[in-house]
This record gives structure tokens, C-alpha cells and sequence, in this order.
């Protein structure tokens, strides 16, 4: 009778490894979106910054967690002295409301800025931008923003920003003598913020070069700047001062340039020149109606772009288009 061989000693072994590498390269299955924890993953940030001769709300909805959320509905609130001049999405709406928080009896009148995202992937945000405008001087009021979305567990959740205040204080300026040559090398320090306001005014009269050169000249001056170069013929005038408030000293520019009508100013401190700038504009406003050329404020036209907040090239005709010399997009100025 042959004799029954032993196993190889080895063969459990290799079977053995051969098991747990099989166990080893098995699939790892995700978790359910609906066990993710969301909690305290979805943020805000937030900031008001001057931007040029107006300011920018930028509003950041973070999803820090390992899935999305839904029916994201987004609500801004705004004090009404501010004018909403653009925005990033551009799709939203805007809707009156009436505050009855301070001690103004009769309510701080409010607006809000709605807008709504389908969705926010996981570790994704999605960024808004409002670019404000101011219409009024020495007022104040609050920004800020609340958020509602449906998380990964079908629940409706809210959270909102803290407030951010906003106040357009009155300025002082004093005159301030200086060299020509200076002018250049105020406007080269890298330091110096610089901003502009350029409108155009409809009306059904001719347009006078001249006329409303001396109006912005006049305007300026009322503001106590100092005139330091006047061309007559090219239609610039260049001012200099120093806000009593601040102790900042400012430059401006008065010019008429393919029929707009236009204020430049350049500063160390932003605010000052969003102060100076609409306080400029609004003073204009107020001087046309009072000569009869105008009846409303509405008469007068922002020329920044409508997309992206480049000053146009000039000031079309009623209805006409016009292309935005930086992005190229056509829009018509006024009807």
C-alpha cells in the first residue's frame, strides 16, 4: 500500500494570506450622505470694504463637510441710503422694508437683497458681491445677512452674520496750497487710493462744454478746495485740500470729457473720497433742478458699466448702446 504523502506545511499559510489580502483589497463603502455631520460646517464671511467711489459687500457661503446642501436662500439687508450699483450674480431681487429698531420712531428704512443657489457641493462656497453706492451723507445704518438651507438630513437650517455698521460722516476741508509740479507726484505715491464719479445729464438742450465746466468748478470750490491749474480750453481744473477730520489731505480733478461730467479724487483714505465724491454728484443734482434743466434727480446718469464698473468712454444718446471699453459688453446708458 503507498504511502499517503504529507501536505506541504506551507499550504495553510498561503491560504491563509491569500484570505487576508483578499479581506485587505475589499472595497471601502462611503457612508451615507445622510449620516455626514454638517453641523457647525457651513459658515459665513463676510466684509464691507470701500471700493473706488462706492463700497463692496462680499458675503462667502462656506460648505466645509463631505456633502451639499440645498435650497440655499440668501437675504442682505441694507440700509436705504445705499444704492445697489451691480452685483455678483447679477440675478437677484430687492424689496422695501421698515425698520423699527433704534430710537427712530419712525423706522430706519431698510431694503432687502434677495437670491437663491440651488446647491453648494461639498467642500465648495459660493461668493457674493454687492457693490453699494451711497446717496446720502452723515447717515447710518447696519448691513447684514441671514441664510437658510436644507442639509443632507432633509432639515430646513439658519444662520446669519453679526451686524456691520455703516456711517458716512461729514467731512471739513481746508485749503491747501501746492506746487504743480506736486500734483504728479501725489498721484505716484503708491500709498494713495484713488476714485471717480462720471455722469451724464439728460436733458433737451445742447451741451455745453463750458457751462457745465464752470459748474463743476463751482462746485468744488464750495466745498473749500483749493484751486491750484485751471485749462480752460481741455475743460480739467485740478484742487487740493485737507479734511480737518480725518488730517488727510486730498486732491481732485474736475473735467468734461466726451459730454460725461466727471470728479476724480485721490487720498490715503478711501472713506474720505467716497464722502467727497457724493457729496460732489449730489450738489450737482441739486443745482440743475434749481436752474430749471432738469425736474428730477433721475435725470442724471451713472456711467459706470453696468458689468463691471468701468467708467464708459462717453455719454451716448438717448437709447443708443454703448460698449464698455474693458469688458465689452453693450448696454444702453439712459431712455
Amino acid at each position: 500500500m503507498a504511502k499517503k504523502e504529507n501536505p506541504d506545511p506551507t499550504h495553510n499559510l498561503v491560504l491563509f494570506n491569500e484570505l487576508d489580502s483578499a479581506k485587505e483589497t475589499k472595497e471601502f463603502e462611503p457612508e451615507p450622505l445622510q449620516y455626514v455631520d454638517q453641523e457647525d460646517k457651513i459658515h459665513m464671511i463676510y466684509k464691507l470694504v470701500p471700493f473706488g467711489g462706492n463700497y463692496l459687500y462680499s458675503l462667502i457661503i462656506m460648505n466645509e463637510s463631505t456633502a451639499p446642501i440645498t435650497e440655499v436662500k440668501i437675504r442682505i439687508i441694507l440700509p436705504a441710503f445705499l444704492e445697489l450699483c451691480r452685483s455678483s450674480p447679477p440675478t437677484l431681487t430687492i424689496d422695501s422694508l421698515e425698520s423699527n429698531e433704534g430710537s427712530n420712531i419712525e423706522g430706519t428704512k431698510e431694503k432687502q437683497v434677495k437670491m437663491e443657489f440651488e446647491l453648494i457641493n461639498a467642500n465648495s462656497q459660493k461668493q457674493i458681491n454687492l457693490y453699494l453706492c451711497p446717496k446720502l451723507l452723515e447717515k447710518k445704518g447696519k448691513i447684514r445677512s441671514f441664510i437658510t438651507f436644507v442639509n443632507n438630513a432633509d432639515f430646513i437650517r439658519a444662520i446669519d452674520t453679526d451686524s456691520i455698521n455703516i456711517e458716512l460722516d461729514p467731512f471739513n476741508i481746508e485749503r491747501k496750497i501746492i506746487p504743480q509740479s506736486e500734483i504728479k507726484r501725489f498721484l505716484e505715491k503708491p500709498w494713495i487710493k484713488k476714485a471717480n464719479k462720471s455722469i451724464g445729464i439728460g436733458f433737451d438742450g445742447i451741451f455745453d462744454d463750458d457751462f457745465f465746466f464752470e459748474q463743476i468748478v463751482k462746485i468744488i470750490q464750495v466745498s473749500n478746495l483749493q484751486l491750484i491749474l485751471k485749462n480752460q480750453s481741455n475743460k480739467i481744473s485740478w484742487f487740493c485740500g485737507t479734511d480737518l477730520v480725518s488730517g488727510n489731505d486730498i486732491l481732485v480733478i474736475g473735467q468734461i470729457i466726451n459730454g460725461k461730467i466727471e470728479w476724480l479724487a485721490a487720498s490715503l483714505n478711501p472713506h474720505l473720497l467716497i464722502s467727497v465724491l457724493t457729496n460732489f454728484v449730489n450738489s450737482f443734482k441739486r443745482e440743475m433742478m434749481l436752474q430749471g434743466l432738469i425736474s428730477s434727480e433721475d435725470q442724471i446718469y451713472s456711467l459706470e458699466c453696468k458689468y463691471c464698473g468701468n467708467t464708459l468712454p462717453y455719454f451716448p444718446e438717448r437709447g443708443k448702446t454703448i460698449e464698455c471699453n474693458k469688458c465689452n459688453y453693450e448696454q444702453i446708458a439712459w431712455n
